[in-house]
């Protein structure tokens, strides 16, 4: 017979448990790349098929785990009747004190599946998120020593970004389609990971909807004349630099269009996840070498074997560190 105990998730509710937590539904990519983290062995599905150069970066144990689909804008609609048939002993999904989190919940508990909601909603939050999922699944040790990373990080890049006068901040573009003409808002939350870099989004707006990917025309762009270019999609920066209509753009002619990696997620947006702890430490190098004096070689070497579980090679450092 399994025990049972009562907890108060990162969102104040109340949910009964089990003692012995063993296998997740982690139902948005947010909690997907935490349960992957901190405890790989009990993720039960993915939400999407992970294939492509991505998928060499998995950890072996999850690699042909099936693919289940997961909540509303997390890709392919989540297949009940799999999640069910998997038997995890709770559903994990982000959400705190402020977010309305019964509609997220309630297709979920109506099948008696207990849903837990930790607090991954902004950076700052990733530490403590980490440490209640650490306490939560019997992973304190583990959990503590990711947070305590997480937030080291974080500092350092404060201290560095606060030491750049705001007249000396790096002007950035964000190019998330193949074409670069969709980017987010300076206020978007998809662009928090740049911004805690210290770069400052040049395309000013209202955020339209949640999902972001505003359009926008080259005219616009070409006006903005970023000195960096973040690019989602590596189609952008392989293209780029031979279509003359963007010659002119500073970060074009400097040779400043920067892929964001993936691996195996993606390192500053969609999913906005834990990831974000490394990726700011490869904008912030990347924008201020003097002013943050890292080895960024050895950071993403420690970064992957703590938070990933993986080594890597010399040949994916070396394309992430080009100049």
């Amino acid at each position: 017979m399994t025990h049972a105990r009562e907890i108060t998730d990162m969102a104040g509710r109340k949910v009964v448990v089990p003692d012995q937590i063993r296998r997740i539904y982690a139902a948005q990519p947010y909690t997907h790349v935490l349960t992957y983290m901190l405890a790989p062995d009990m993720l039960i599905g993915h939400l999407s098929i992970i294939n492509g150069p991505e998928k060499r970066f998995l950890r072996p144990e999850v690699a042909d785990l099936p693919m289940l689909g997961g909540a509303p804008g997390s890709g392919p609609a989540v297949n009940m009747e799999t999640v069910l048939a998997a038997k995890p002993d709770i559903v994990l999904m982000k959400g705190n004190a402020q977010s309305d989190v019964s509609r997220a919940a309630e297709k979920f508990t109506q099948i008696g599946l207990p849903v837990v909601f930790v607090d991954l909603e902004h950076i700052d939050d990733y530490p403590a998120g980490i440490e209640f999922f650490g306490r939560l699944i019997g992973r304190e040790d583990k959990a503590k020593q990711l947070a305590n990373h997480a937030r080291k990080v974080l500092a350092d890049v404060d201290r560095a970004v606060a030491s750049i006068p705001d007249d000396r901040r790096v002007r950035v573009y964000y190019a998330e389609s193949a074409d670069g003409l969709a980017t987010e808002c300076d206020e978007s939350f998809h662009a928090d990971a740049i911004k805690r870099a210290g770069g400052v989004i040049v395309h000013h707006c209202l955020l339209k909807t949640h999902m972001g990917m505003e359009k926008v025309s080259l005219e616009q762009i070409i006006a903005y004349n970023p000195e960096v270019i973040v690019a989602n999609d590596p189609q952008f920066e392989a293209t780029v630099s031979a279509d003359p209509r963007w010659a002119g753009i500073k970060a074009v002619a400097e040779r400043r269009v920067w892929t964001v990696p993936h691996t195996p997620f993606n390192w500053i947006d969609r999913p906005p996840s834990v990831m974000r702890i490394l990726g700011v430490q490869w904008l912030a190098k990347r924008f201020y070498p003097k002013a943050y004096p890292i080895d960024l070689r050895s950071e993403l070497r420690e970064f992957h074997q703590l938070f990933m579980g993986i080594k890597l090679g010399d040949e994916d450092l070396d394309k992430w560190l080009k100049p």
